[in-house]
């Protein structure tokens, strides 16, 4: 099974990062096919009851795109486009309503009825985070050929993750100061 990247603070901005190499010339998009999106759906929980088509791949990338352009503009603190807020709202209606059912140890949400209801949830949690109402801060990560945005909950946070991108910055750091 394919394994995604995530560690970003929420699920709408790892979909940002279905997009590896978005500022270079070469890129993958780890969702390109009806599979690989419903294996990133199900990954977060919302794998969709219906079946997953090539239209729905389509206004997956779109909404990432869209979400992405959001999440540059409140990073820079600039005001984002108005067709960008008009296609969010346009997948926000696309929601088709949370639903709970009791689990084992609490409630468990109702699975999307399609991949657009699954995109409009990924919707809804960026509204929060966008707006600045929810738990962390949004910053771009500090590893400059990194395309990431991260929820930072610490304000001390540097990379999207220490582990790839920090680890990069501080072999490149090392080199410098070593003259090599």
């Amino acid at each position: 099974m394919e394994r995604f990247r995530s560690g970003n603070g929420a699920a709408w901005l790892d979909l940002l990062s279905t997009l590896s190499g978005r500022y270079r010339d070469e890129q993958h998009d780890g969702i390109d096919t009806p599979e690989t999106l419903r294996a990133w759906l199900r990954e977060f929980d919302l794998e969709p009851a219906t079946a997953v088509t090539p239209e729905d791949v389509a206004e997956a990338t779109t909404t990432r795109e869209v979400l992405h352009r959001l999440a540059v503009a409140a990073v820079k603190g600039v005001r984002p486009a108005a067709a960008d807020v008009r296609r969010l709202n346009e997948v926000l209606e696309r929601e088709q309503g949370l639903r709970v059912s009791v689990a084992e140890t609490g409630l468990r949400p109702r699975r999307p009825a399609s991949a657009s209801d699954a995109l409009a949830r990924l919707a809804r949690q960026a509204v929060v985070d966008l707006s600045g109402r929810g738990p962390g801060t949004l910053r771009a990560c500090g590893d400059d050929t990194c395309s990431s945005i991260f929820l930072d909950h610490t304000g001390r946070r540097r990379w999207c993750t220490d582990l790839s991108c920090g680890n990069r910055m501080r072999v490149r750091a090392h080199r410098g100061r070593a003259g090599s």
